[in-house]
């Protein structure tokens, strides 16, 4: 279901060997606690396949989700710790994890770590651009407004060219896309400065596909589809698609407790299922 849901929507993505400009704009919905994680990672791993050359993966605005996903990630597509990779002064050594266990052959290269979110120095020192790369680049950072305004400050110094531009596919996945990526400034040409950054972001490619996840699209469908800045382009109103995942089997969420048939009206199996979850304390 993974495998297919996942083909289904990178074929929603930009194409990243398309040449040109262009920019996709997108939202994933699944349910609370789901398998989202699960999903984008192997998004990420059939978008490196397909082209992309980089991934920025935004998580919440806190230090440990970032860092419980960054061990998700290393597993799932670097195949590396990345606690090794970005050892201090230089690469020191290997050790491999996850994916990297089935085939060593390939890791991904990354510019943040378990320990530290992105930081210009560290990115510096490897003297790694993304054109001399063969794999991904992957970042996983939070979203802070000077995290995010220091990564695109390295890559406007190391990788833009003469016109400010990196003429690379990018595939950036916002999770919890509903909180803090939203601009919710009153006045129309006022941005929150997280919006802003993760749009400059973006418009420094001359090809990116965004997608927000998240279980709750209210904000983000509410986006205005019209409100565009000069400097920082187009706002991250899902224009292009909203794709729906398919939750696993064994998953029991709100439509398990509050069937949508009268549960005195349930058939065997659908009533066996509910009557499991439910527990009489007298």
């Amino acid at each position: 279901t993974l495998d297919r849901s996942m083909d289904e929507l990178l074929d929603l993505l930009g194409d990243p060997l398309a040449p040109g400009e262009w920019k996709r704009r997108g939202l994933v919905v699944g349910d609370v606690q789901s398998g989202k994680t699960a999903s984008y990672a192997a998004l990420i791993c059939k978008a490196a396949d397909a082209g992309y050359r980089m991934v920025i993966l935004l998580t919440g605005t806190l230090e440990n989700v970032r860092r419980q996903t960054q061990e998700r990630l290393d597993a799932a597509f670097v195949g590396l710790d990345s606690r090794d990779f970005l050892a201090k002064g230089q690469l020191k050594h290997k050790t491999h994890v996850g994916v990297g266990h089935i085939d060593s052959r390939r890791d991904g290269v990354v510019f943040t770590s378990r320990d530290n979110d992105f930081r210009k120095t560290t990115a510096t020192a490897l003297n790694i651009s993304l054109d001399a790369v063969r794999e991904p680049v992957l970042v996983v950072t939070k979203k802070n407004k000077r995290v995010l305004e220091s990564l695109a400050a390295w890559l406007r110094t190391r990788n833009a060219d003469r016109n400010g531009r990196i003429d690379l596919p990018l595939l950036m996945i916002d999770d919890e896309a509903d909180n803090a990526s939203i601009n919710t400034k009153l006045k129309p040409d006022e941005t929150t400065a997280i919006n802003a950054a993760i749009r400059d972001l973006l418009g420094l490619f001359t090809r990116s596909s965004y997608v927000g996840f998240t279980a709750t699209p209210f904000a983000n469908i509410f986006v205005d589809p019209e409100s565009s800045d000069a400097m920082l382009g187009d706002d991250l109103f899902p224009r292009d698609f909203i794709h729906l995942l398919e939750p696993p089997t064994n998953y029991v969420g709100m439509n398990g407790w509050f069937p949508a048939a009268d549960p005195e009206q349930l058939d065997q199996g659908e009533d066996e299922a509910w009557r499991a979850g439910l527990r009489t304390i007298d």
